[in-house]
């Protein structure tokens, strides 16, 4: 089983110039999940495109936090709706042959 690389939250601030309370509201808004290991916080190596994605939203489109949960929730919905479609092909093109 492969083990999940962990970002320590500090050192992600330092390096994408944001504000601990940035990733904290991002945090209680349910847009990032954290990890806490021996009192520290890290951030999964998954969450990374996530967080990019917030970030670049909030700063550079000017974005609130409301309306960046909103575009969130509407990407997943779309994502869902285009692996349904995906899915319906293959079973179009199965029963075709």
């Amino acid at each position: 089983m492969q083990t999940e690389q962990l970002i320590l939250l500090e050192t992600f601030c330092i390096e994408y110039p944001v504000e601990f309370s940035f990733i904290q509201l991002l945090i209680e808004h349910g847009l990032v999940q954290i990890t806490t290991v021996e009192e520290q916080h890290y951030i999964p190596e998954s969450e990374l495109p996530q967080i990019e994605k917030i970030i670049r939203l909030h700063n550079d489109l000017a974005i609130n936090l409301e309306g960046v949960e909103v575009i969130n929730y509407l990407l997943e919905k779309l994502q869902q709706q285009q692996d349904e479609i995906n899915a319906l092909q293959n079973k179009l093109r199965f029963f075709e042959s």
